[in-house]
């Protein structure tokens, strides 16, 4: 990866939040669209997913075997190698919307994540947890691994204070 930012997390409504990443990744679009959309791709650094990758399909991501790590959507829209956009219906919690766009660069690819309508609470969260799955997700495409929880834990404290000034 070319660089790493902090997510930002910006304020929606009273009740709602928002979290984007900008970053700069060493691989093409088309390398970055098949790990956000080929199922055992993703299984390598998100979750255990199922995709009908059409607008108007569902998508099910499983972050682990218990059935409330569970998020389910439809996908809004889908533009290869540029555009994925799907509900977020993750269980227990408000709907929201994850959009990823994928710009070439002269060098590498500009990942846009941009994760909307989170509740307030949840933001914090989110921030932390998208900024260890994109870690993840550079580990990945170059062959490793990364421990989500412990790259989890060591971020929040930053969110934390962030979504403390919203």
């Amino acid at each position: 990866m070319l660089e790493q930012t902090l997510g930002r997390l910006r304020k929606e409504s009273e009740e709602r939040r928002s979290v984007r990443f900008e970053r700069v990744y060493d691989y093409s679009a088309e390398e970055l669209w098949s790990a956000w959309t080929e199922p055992a791709q993703l299984r390598g650094w998100l979750g255990d997913v199922e995709l009908d990758l059409r607008v108007g399909g569902s998508i099910v991501i499983r972050f682990g075997d218990d059935e409330t790590q569970v998020t389910h959507g439809v996908i809004r829209a889908v533009e290869p190698p540029r555009l994925l956009e799907y509900e977020w219906n993750f269980s227990g919690e408000s709907e929201s919307v994850l959009r990823v766009e994928l710009v070439p660069r002269e060098h590498g690819t500009l990942l846009i994540l941009d994760h909307r309508q989170l509740g307030r609470d949840a933001a914090t969260g989110y921030a932390a947890g998208w900024h260890s799955h994109l870690d993840a997700l550079d580990a990945f495409l170059a062959d490793g691994t990364l421990d989500w929880d412990e790259r989890f834990s060591e971020l929040l404290p930053t969110y934390r204070e962030q979504a403390a000034s919203l």
